[in-house]
């Protein structure tokens, strides 16, 4: 039943996308036709169908490690992407990690360096942080362990001194820290009602948001040439003029859209196409999908027809002059409730998408579009 239902919304949203004007059919024709690059893709494991969507929708991805719960160990996905790019360079870069969780262990930094150093002779592009920096990992006094703490200065030293960029996840949107939404029944209806400990609200003892944000901004400002890349848009999807403020701050700041387009959504039109097309170069298209370890073939086909409707949609919110229903997308074993609105897409300017989707890449994860042809 779900996978006849993903076939359906797949079916219908390119059929709709189809029957825009026909200045829009020819920019999304061109858009499909450029180069793309997704820089926040997390693929655990070799699958064709991946291969095929990348031909079929010209893309290359970039696997990004992640040092989270719930994530294969550290190693593990570091071998897995080395792999993949040996083997598929057309398709695949990467971004490394590292384990923040023994930072006071005696050696940690240097035991840092030398692995990134390996992985950047292994074709790694850059390095993630992540949220658990800021809002789980503590320190033995009992504070918790934030972006700008001194035990980290070694490590952004060397990646700078490298020529390479940190991608960061740091924080949570702002939502996490107010109240969370169930039913009368008591079900979890958002990300933070069913995964409590990324939810702030109404704990005193927890870092705020103007805190974990404040110790990133400082990080940015401590090392100029450090180009850094704010994940998910920096947890400030909310407001894109929190962006603008960092970046007429930080010219070494960008921010990659992981899979936070439907923030952009909730803002005004106007205001979001100005953003667009005064910080074009400072933007990154970016999806925050992949695969898992083991998958069947049915789950493989539902992924696919699941990626193949995300980037159609987004690609027409940010390509055409018109309206998209917004809503219909598969969660768990059930489909979400059908659109209620329509929203109002950007018709970005051609030179602009191109920046978002192919061009930033490049200039913010140097070596990114190698052997990409």
């Amino acid at each position: 039943m779900k996978n006849k239902l993903m076939t359906l919304l797949a079916v219908s949203m390119l059929a709709f996308i189809s029957s825009g004007s026909a200045q829009s059919q020819d920019k999304l024709d061109w858009l499909m036709g450029i180069k793309k690059i997704d820089v926040h893709m997390h693929i655990k494991s070799d699958q064709q169908y991946l291969i095929d969507f990348m031909d079929k929708w010209n893309f290359k991805f970039c696997n990004v490690a992640t040092s989270a719960r719930g994530f294969r160990d550290v190693n593990g996905q570091r071998e897995n992407a080395k792999k993949l790019v040996k083997k598929y360079p057309r398709y695949y870069a990467w971004i490394t990690t590292f384990d923040a969780t023994t930072f006071e262990e005696e050696g940690w930094a240097d035991r840092v360096i030398a692995q990134l150093k390996d992985d950047f002779e292994n074709g790694a592009l850059g390095v993630k942080v992540w949220k658990n920096i800021g809002m789980e990992i503590k320190k033995s006094n009992g504070e918790y362990l934030q972006l700008d703490d001194p035990v980290f200065t070694p490590v952004f030293e060397f990646i700078a001194s490298r020529g390479k960029t940190l991608l960061a996840h740091m924080g949570e949107p702002i939502h996490a820290w107010m109240p969370t939404y169930f039913t009368k029944e008591g079900v979890g209806r958002n990300y933070w009602a069913k995964r409590p400990e990324y939810s702030f609200w109404d704990k005193p003892d927890k870092p705020s948001y103007s805190d974990i944000l404040a110790a990133r901004d400082h990080v940015i400002e401590r090392h100029p040439n450090l180009r850094f890349v704010g994940a998910h848009l920096g947890s400030m999807e909310f407001d894109v003029d929190e962006m603008i403020t960092r970046f007429e701050k930080y010219p070494n700041f960008a921010v990659e859209i992981g899979g936070r387009t439907r923030y952009f959504m909730w803002q005004a039109r106007g205001k979001v196409y100005d953003f667009f097309t005064r910080y074009a170069d400072r933007i990154m298209y970016g999806t925050d999908r992949g695969s898992s370890l083991v998958m069947t073939d049915e789950q493989k086909k539902e992924t696919y027809e699941e990626m193949e409707y995300r980037n159609s949609l987004f690609m027409r919110y940010y390509a055409t002059d018109g309206e998209i229903p917004w809503g219909n997308i598969i969660a768990s074993d059930r489909p979400r409730p059908k659109p209620t609105y329509k929203v109002s897409t950007l018709d970005l300017p051609k030179d602009v998408l191109e920046k978002v989707f192919y061009k930033n890449a490049v200039r913010w994860f140097p070596g990114i579009d190698k052997d990409y042809k």
